[in-house]
């Protein structure tokens, strides 16, 4: 059975049939693209119910606050290994590991939310204690 014959490479037929190809992939992509982008542009950007509060607010306030909240993971590791009566090495090896898991801890699930819960009060405990000082500073330039 005689086989069809195929052109040869680099012919005009072959030319025009990866072209053609090439646009139809070109196109694909185009509207792949397309559809990919469209929903971010349509979603309202106000909306209430669409703000994403673990990923707003100051990062360096939660990082300050996963650093506290590691610290204390840290000494109650440190206070169990003593309890333990550890040596020292272990005593630093349990101290890191409180440390990084308490951190580690902090970035996944409800832990998110409450990081961002003391990130927000300590904000404000911030901007409190700033008008609390301002307002101390300037009655006591009138005393």
């Amino acid at each position: 059975m005689p086989q069809p014959r195929r052109p040869a490479l680099a012919s005009d037929d072959w030319m025009l049939e990866q072209q053609v190809r090439a646009e139809l992939e070109a196109e694909a992509w185009r509207r792949l693209r397309c559809e990919v982008a469209a929903p971010a542009i349509e979603a309202p950007a106000n909306d209430a119910a669409s703000i994403d509060y673990h990923r707003s607010g100051n990062g360096l306030l939660k990082a300050l606050v996963r650093f506290a909240l590691g610290s204390f993971g840290a000494y109650l590791a440190w206070i169990a290994a003593l309890d333990s009566q550890l040596g020292e090495f272990e005593v630093w090896l349990a101290i890191s590991a409180g440390f990084i898991l308490t951190l580690a801890l902090s970035l996944v699930g409800p832990a998110r939310g409450f990081v961002h819960l003391l990130a927000e009060t300590a904000r404000w405990g911030i901007i409190v204690g700033a008008a609390f000082g301002g307002l101390w500073l300037l009655l006591q330039g009138y005393a």
